[in-house]
C-alpha cells in the first residue's frame, strides 16, 4: 500500500535534501536557507495576481502589515494570517500566493498579514504582543472578531492558538474559527511521534534514526529552535496550547498535520482537547506527508488539504 502520492513523496524528498532543519543537526546550509528565502522577497510582485484587488503595505505600531482585499464589493469578513517559520523566520513571499483564494473562500473578504518580531533578537511574549497589536488595530478599522477566521502554520499555528487563549482569558470576542497547518503546540516535545516519526520526518528528523524518548528530549531541549521561549517554562499554557484545556466558548478549528511529522501526536492531542470540550475540531493527517504540507499546493495531498481548509472557511462564513 502506497504511503503517499508519487508527487507528494518526491516533494518530501526534495524537502529532506534541501531544507531539512533537524533540531539537533542544523548544518550551515540550513541556516543559509532562511537567508535565501528572504532574498526571494523582491520576486513577490511577479507571483501576485492583483487584478481586481487592492494591496496595501503599512506599519501598525512599527509592525509591517499587509492588507489584501477586493476593489469592489468587499465583504466584512477577514482572514487573519499568522505566518510560520519556527519564530525565527520573517514572512516569506509564498504566503501571499493564497491571498486571492482566501479572499474568495471568505466571500470577498480581506486578508491581513503581519511580520512580527522574531528570535533570537526577541523572545516570548514579543511575538504574540505584535499579533495582538495588529488584531486590535484590525478591530479599530471596524472589522469584527466574529467575522474573522485566523489562519496559521507551524509557529503561526502556535500564535493563532495563543491569540484565542488570550482573547478567551481576557473575556474578549474570539474569531469565528481557525485553520491550523501543523500547529507547533507542545514545547515539551512529549508526544510519541517525536520518537516514532523521527526517522521519517523529512523536515525535522534524521532518516533511519530512532532515538529513545529520553535521548530525543535531551537532544531537542538543546536545540536553538526553542530559543524563542526565553525564560518562559516549556509547559506554559500559552506557548504549549496542546497541553492546556478548553471550554465550549472556543470557535471551531480545522487542523492538518503530516502523517510523518514529529508534531503529529500533539496535533492529535490538540484536536482531542477541543472535541472533549464540545468544540468542533477536525483533523486531516494523510500518511507520508511533511510539515505544513498544504501551503505548498504542488501535490495531491496539499491540494486536498487546501480544499478542505477553503471548504471550512466557506462553511463558517456561509459562502456558497
Amino acid at each position: 500500500m502506497r504511503r503517499s502520492s508519487i508527487l507528494g513523496a518526491i516533494f518530501c524528498e526534495i524537502a529532506r535534501a534541501a531544507g531539512n532543519v533537524n533540531p539537533v543537526l542544523v548544518e550551515e546550509k540550513n541556516i543559509n536557507l532562511v537567508k535565501n528565502l528572504r532574498s526571494m522577497e523582491p520576486l513577490f510582485p511577479i507571483f501576485l495576481g492583483r487584478r481586481g484587488y487592492k494591496y496595501k503595505k503599512l506599519k501598525v505600531n512599527g509592525i509591517k502589515t499587509e492588507v489584501f482585499k477586493p476593489k469592489k464589493n468587499a465583504s466584512e469578513n477577514v482572514i487573519f494570517v499568522c505566518h510560520g517559520g519556527a519564530y525565527v523566520s520573517r514572512m516569506m513571499f509564498y504566503y501571499r500566493l493564497l491571498n486571492k483564494r482566501y479572499s474568495k473562500a471568505s466571500g470577498g473578504g480581506t486578508v491581513i498579514h503581519f511580520d512580527y518580531r522574531c528570535a533570537p533578537e526577541y523572545t516570548h511574549p514579543a511575538m504574540i504582543e505584535d499579533c495582538l497589536s495588529v488584531w486590535n488595530w484590525m478591530l479599530d478599522q471596524g472589522y469584527k472578531a466574529e467575522n474573522t477566521i485566523v489562519v496559521g502554520d507551524s509557529s503561526g499555528g502556535n500564535m493563532a492558538l495563543q491569540l484565542m487563549l488570550r482573547l478567551h482569558d481576557a473575556g474578549k470576542p474570539m474569531p469565528r474559527g481557525a485553520v491550523l497547518y501543523s500547529p507547533w503546540s507542545d514545547m515539551t516535545a512529549s508526544g510519541d511521534s517525536y520518537v516514532y516519526n523521527y526517522k521519517v520526518d523529512p523536515v525535522f528528523g534524521i532518516r533511519g534514526v530512532t532515538p529513545s524518548p529520553e535521548e530525543c528530549k535531551e537532544l531537542l531541549y538543546k536545540s536553538d529552535l526553542y530559543n524563542w521561549l526565553g525564560d518562559t517554562p516549556r509547559d506554559d499554557r500559552y506557548v504549549s496550547p496542546a497541553l492546556t484545556y478548553y471550554d465550549d466558548t472556543y470557535p471551531p478549528i480545522f487542523v492538518t498535520v503530516g502523517g510523518d511529522e514529529v508534531l503529529k501526536s500533539e496535533c492529535e492531542l490538540l484536536v482531542k482537547k477541543f472535541n472533549e470540550a464540545g468544540v468542533e475540531a477536525t483533523l486531516f493527517a494523510p500518511p507520508g506527508m511533511m510539515h505544513a504540507f498544504p501551503i505548498y499546493e504542488l501535490f495531491p495531498e496539499a491540494q486536498q488539504g487546501l480544499r478542505m481548509a477553503f471548504a471550512f472557511i466557506r462553511e463558517k462564513f456561509g459562502v456558497e
